[in-house]
């Protein structure tokens, strides 16, 4: 269920995608910034009512790996460290991908980073390009991995008029000022029958639709997300960019581990950083014979857990695939 509040005076209380008046709130306090998110019932859709990001590239460029990185407290993040951390914990994206790459493929990154997915299939494919609105981190694509990028919105930049077999933006939509508009220009660089990946936070995280962590409200909602999805959202949004319907498959995935969630829901706080909650559940002892054995119970009952939650479609993230027709 979502857990909604009458709303007065707010700067846009029309739905992004239907223009329909919401009177329902979502969160009334972000984790960085000033706002409230709306949910439309028609969409089944949030989205924030006023968005502070006045110049999308700049922030993009300067300010944002200053406001949001690894850790649950802001501070800055170098391509370096993003590179160290985040590239340990693609597992749950290659396996819907890497099963459509070949040795021919031309690969296309949207929202790129410091190239924490792409070190994982470049070897793969015959060409892999980014966008990455950071300069810091397409000098670090450039000359710490050999992947050519640009700082540049797709349509402004030197890939516009190139033709890919797979693109994929991974936590990138959710930012977008229209996120009709930025499928269709993934699509116009989709060769036919190209496959396109998108990635975004689930709006029935089960941190909240399960567990109702009231400080993980604070955490999931923040200035820099102006839309959260679900399944009935993305397929409206898919449809409306071009895509038919039967082109259109949704598939949940889990970020965090069971020990997270526990750690969430005991102490309504985050970890300090994403490290525990994104590796293998595993605990230290002084005496490996017990830790060892729990941690193999507890990896199991992680991995059921997953499971039910992949089920029940309460994932920390939904990755949608899209062919290009």
């Amino acid at each position: 269920m979502i857990d909604s509040k009458t709303i007065t005076g707010l700067a846009n209380t029309n739905c992004t995608f239907c223009g329909l008046e919401s009177d329902q709130i979502l969160a009334q306090e972000l984790r960085r910034g000033e706002g409230k998110v709306l949910y439309c019932t028609d969409c089944d859709y949030g989205f924030l009512a006023t968005n502070s990001i006045i110049d999308t590239k700049a922030y993009y460029d300067s300010e944002y790996r200053k406001e949001y990185s690894h850790t649950a407290e802001a501070s800055p993040t170098s391509p370096s460290e993003m590179f160290e951390i985040y590239s340990r914990f693609q597992g749950n994206r290659l396996p819907f991908i890497k099963p459509v790459l070949t040795p021919n493929s031309k690969v296309l990154e949207v929202g790129a980073g410091a190239g924490q997915f792409l070190t994982h299939i470049k070897s793969d494919v015959k060409t892999a390009h980014a966008i990455e609105l950071d300069k810091e981190c397409c000098t670090f694509l450039k000359n710490k991995m050999g992947i050519e990028a640009d700082s540049e919105f797709l349509e402004n930049s030197r890939f516009a008029n190139e033709q890919y077999d797979v693109v994929c933006a991974f936590q990138v939509m959710e930012h977008v000022e229209d996120p009709i508009v930025f499928l269709k220009s993934l699509k116009k660089v989709t060769r036919p029958n190209g496959e396109i990946f998108i990635e975004v936070p689930n709006l029935r995280d089960a941190l909240l639709s399960v567990w109702d962590v009231q400080s993980h409200r604070k955490f999931f909602y923040h200035s820099a997300h102006l839309h959260y999805f679900t399944e009935n959202t993305l397929k409206k949004i898919a449809q409306n960019a071009g895509f038919n319907i039967e082109n259109i498959e949704i598939n949940y995935t889990q970020d965090y581990n069971l020990l997270n969630h526990l750690h969430w829901i005991m102490n309504d706080s985050p970890q300090e950083n994403c490290m525990g909650g994104m590796s293998n559940v595993h605990l230290n002892g002084i005496d490996d014979e017990i830790p060892d054995w729990l941690s193999g119970e507890l990896k199991l009952l992680n991995g059921k857990y997953i499971d039910r939650l992949v089920a029940n479609k309460q994932t920390s993230n939904i990755l949608a695939k899209l062919k290009n027709d």
